[in-house]
C-alpha cells in the first residue's frame, strides 16, 4: 500500500526480468520510487517461480533478448498463470520485433514511469 497524502492506495505489483543487474536494479529504484511494489529476476525462469510463489502481479515489464528463452515466450507462459497481465518490453536494439508495448534502452526515469502508467492504465 502506498499513501497519497489523504488514505492508503494498493500499489499495482510490477516484474521486471532482465538478466543485467545493473539495467534491473534501476528499473526496480525508478519504479518503487514511483510507488509500485516490484519483484525482479535475473532469468526467465526465475520469473515464472517468482509468478507462481509471489500471487497477482499487474504488469510484466521484460528485456527482449534474455538466455534460457525470449521475452515473447516468457510473456506467453506467464499469461497461463496470471491472465490479463500486462506486459512492457524492453530492449536496447530498435528492431526487436515486440508486437505490444516497447520502450527503447537506454531511457529516462520519467520515460519508464510515464510508459509503465500507460500500459497499467490500458
Amino acid at each position: 500500500m502506498v499513501s497519497n497524502g489523504e488514505t492508503w492506495v494498493m500499489a499495482e505489483t510490477v516484474l521486471v526480468v532482465d538478466d543485467q543487474d545493473v539495467v534491473r536494479d534501476v528499473i526496480r529504484l525508478t519504479l518503487e520510487g514511483a510507488g509500485y511494489t516490484v519483484l525482479e529476476a535475473a532469468s526467465p525462469n526465475a520469473a515464472i517461480e517468482l509468478v507462481r510463489d509471489e500471487g497477482p502481479i499487474d504488469l510484466l515489464v521484460t528485456d527482449v533478448v534474455m538466455p534460457e528463452m525470449d521475452a515473447f515466450e516468457l510473456a506467453d507462459r506467464i499469461a497461463t498463470e496470471v491472465p490479463g497481465i500486462r506486459i512492457l518490453y524492453t530492449s536496447g536494439y530498435t528492431d526487436a520485433g515486440a508486437e505490444g508495448p516497447f520502450i527503447q534502452k537506454p531511457f529516462t526515469p520519467a520515460q519508464l514511469v510515464e510508459k509503465v502508467s500507460a500500459v497499467l492504465a490500458g
